[in-house]
């Protein structure tokens, strides 16, 4: 199987100059997680910037800051194998997909390889995603505001992240695109005490205070059960790779939790997870 079969042609690309803002009105309009960035007239590869780097730097404004430079590349006459082990060695979701020239042509995301060929292989009938799955997933509170619930998904380097109710029971999962649904970029002031000698402080009366403008992403006042997915679709440890990413092209998601017995979460299958049966990795 070759790149250029399964690969998205002439994706949607983000020319520089560019502010931090336009790309994050363009993550709320066509809900990815991230776009090539290229050299503006032209499609020479630049980089690429992410929803999490955006989020991750809310008071850079340029986007030219924000980018990732070191993106794995691919040609489309390469094999999808060759792909797949570059998108788990660089541990990024996608590869983008250039010319002789370095001009981009294309992406092939862990999505396009879930919904192209791993929903499609007869042989993924037969292979269990038990040894594929996540084991320690950070969870939620249904209670926990929205900002808090940001800044956890942040720290753990997820996507999305399950919640749970004050039993600990499985009751929804958030992402970052429910995230941003209803956040805005405003500016705000801060204050900062200035540092004093000790020689100095004889002269003041108090300590001086600089006030300056920030950036800030800011989420409405919400827990996350008022944003959070309740319709969940749930994987066992025994389902294949081909039944899980049927399920999440069907649905359009990118993520299940895993359950054993009554409905008790063991774990979480991502996408990226599944891609590794190509290439037999654990």
């Amino acid at each position: 199987m070759k790149v250029k079969n399964l690969m998205t042609p002439d994706p949607v690309v983000i020319e520089l100059p560019a502010t931090r803002n336009y790309a994050l009105d363009l993550f709320k309009r066509y809900k990815v997680r991230s776009f090539p960035v290229v050299k503006r007239g032209t499609k020479e590869i630049v980089g690429i910037v992410s929803i999490k780097s955006v989020l991750l730097h809310p008071d850079e404004d340029q986007l030219a800051m924000l980018i990732k430079r070191d993106v794995p590349l691919v040609t489309p006459k390469d094999t999808l194998k060759k792909a797949v082990k570059l998108i788990l060695k660089n541990k990024y979701r996608r590869v983008i997909v250039v010319d002789k020239e370095n001009h981009v042509v294309g992406i092939l995301t862990v999505g396009d390889i879930i919904r192209r060929y791993l929903s499609k292989s007869e042989k993924m009938k037969f292979i269990e995603i038990e040894p594929y799955y996540q084991r320690y997933v950070s969870v939620v509170w249904k209670g926990t505001p929205l900002k808090a619930a940001l800044k956890a998904l942040l720290l753990s380097n997820a996507m999305a992240l399950p919640v749970i109710d004050d039993d600990g029971s499985l009751i929804g999962i958030i992402d970052e695109t429910d995230l941003l649904k209803d956040s805005e970029i405003v500016r705000v002031m801060k204050t900062s005490e200035l540092a004093v000698s000790s020689e100095e402080e004889w002269i003041l009366e108090s300590h001086p205070v600089l006030l300056f403008e920030k950036s800030e992403l800011q989420l409405p006042k919400k827990p996350v059960q008022e944003l959070m997915t309740t319709e969940l679709k749930l994987a066992t440890p025994h389902m294949s790779v081909y039944e899980v990413a049927n399920i999440m092209t069907q649905e359009h998601i990118e993520q299940l939790p895993v359950i054993k017995g009554e409905g008790e979460i063991i774990g979480l299958i991502r996408d990226i997870d599944l891609v590794k049966a190509i290439v037999g990795a654990r």
